[in-house]
């Protein structure tokens, strides 16, 4: 048996993240996939019954090696703004670092099939957000805490969603694609808000 016909399930995830994160649910095929990792789609299919199942294995493979650790930083401490800087620099940190990563999440946010979605919502994020919620839920009232919890997610994912075109508005520097400047920006507008006129 050739040494490609032996990788294991999480080896073929592995590899099938940058596919998935370059083109999305849509844009690979399991003939895309089993060419870049050396199989042959019916080897794949041994281990996958078909491309949405392989699909939504890679997305959370891919989201449980990142968030072990933020779900520990959202939960490190009593105090809730310790909590909130520590998930947001590792939020900031890890899109920065992980393009895949980035990538690949861009497209699940993208994704319209609504069965798909909530798929991944109910086997992938959940979680997290639950996590990001009961954070949230420290500062209410005045905050509705599904919608703060959306709302700090948002924060940090546009910065990241929106580099390629923000480059070219007005008042645009080049600072502002350092973690730090983001995660600064990001805690101080939710620490003091906006101020009053």
């Amino acid at each position: 048996m050739p040494k490609s016909s032996r990788k294991s399930r999480e080896d073929i995830l592995g590899l099938a993240i940058p596919l998935f994160a370059k083109s999305g649910f849509d844009g690979v095929s399991i003939r895309d996939v089993a060419s870049q990792i050396e199989l042959t789609p019916a080897a794949l299919y041994y281990h996958f019954k078909d491309k949405e199942e392989l699909y939504l294995e890679t997305v959370k493979y891919a989201f449980e090696t990142k968030t072990s650790a933020a779900k520990e930083l959202i939960e490190s401490s009593d105090d809730p703004i310790v909590n909130i800087e520590g998930f947001i620099n590792w939020f900031v940190d890890t899109l920065n670092k992980e393009k895949d990563f980035q990538r690949l999440l861009q497209w699940v946010l993208l994704d319209s099939n609504p069965a798909r979605m909530q798929n991944l919502v109910k086997g992938v994020f959940s979680d997290l957000f639950m996590a990001t919620r009961k954070l949230a839920e420290r500062f209410s009232p005045p905050y509705d805490p599904h919608m703060l919890s959306i709302s700090i997610i948002g924060l940090v994912l546009c910065h990241f969603q929106s580099q390629q075109g923000r480059q070219f508005l007005p008042g645009n520097k080049a600072l502002h694609d350092r973690p730090k400047v983001i995660s600064t920006h990001i805690l101080n507008l939710l620490k003091n808000g906006l101020p009053a006129s």
